[in-house]
């Protein structure tokens, strides 16, 4: 049985990428983020190294307008997009990501096709922050969902 080159390279560039911090601040919302060019700049030499590059494919787009709440216009796009990752032999791996992003230009395709690369990379190579937070660490109480509408009374 042919041994397919890309399952070795996989951890092989896990070990060498290690952690990317977040280390950028959105200062409207305020919380800490990678950036796609942190993701790049700690995976582009690796994978380069390694002979392993990866091909992007949008399987399916929504767009749709949205208003500002100081009334101005928001184009945002939801991506579906295939990455297959190959090595030398021709051997792949694939995953699936969504991508979403938000801008009053032209950019909001741009923009999701980035987050959609940079949680690829995140997930394929299962890229650590060196922040201790997990999503078990918080808890959200919320109220049973509705799901039948209230019963007439007589006031009503």
């Amino acid at each position: 049985m042919e041994t397919k080159m890309i399952y070795g390279k996989i951890p092989t560039i896990m070990d060498k990428i290690g952690a990317i911090g977040k280390d950028r601040q959105n200062k409207v919302q305020g919380y800490n983020f990678r950036g796609i060019d942190d993701v790049y700049a700690a995976v582009n030499s690796v994978l380069a190294e390694q002979g392993v590059f990866c091909v992007p494919e949008v399987l399916e787009m929504h767009r749709e307008e949205r208003i500002t709440k100081n009334g101005g216009m928001l184009l945002y796009t939801i991506l579906k997009v295939k990455y297959d990752f190959f090595a030398e032999d021709g051997s792949f791996i694939s995953c699936t990501m969504m991508g979403e992003a938000m801008d009053s230009g032209d950019k909001s395709c741009n923009k999701a096709m980035s987050a959609a690369q940079k949680y690829a990379f995140l997930q394929i190579f299962c890229i650590p922050t060196e922040e201790p937070k997990d999503t078990e660490n918080e808890s959200h109480e919320v109220k049973p969902k509705n799901i039948f509408p209230p019963l007439p009374t007589k006031d009503n």
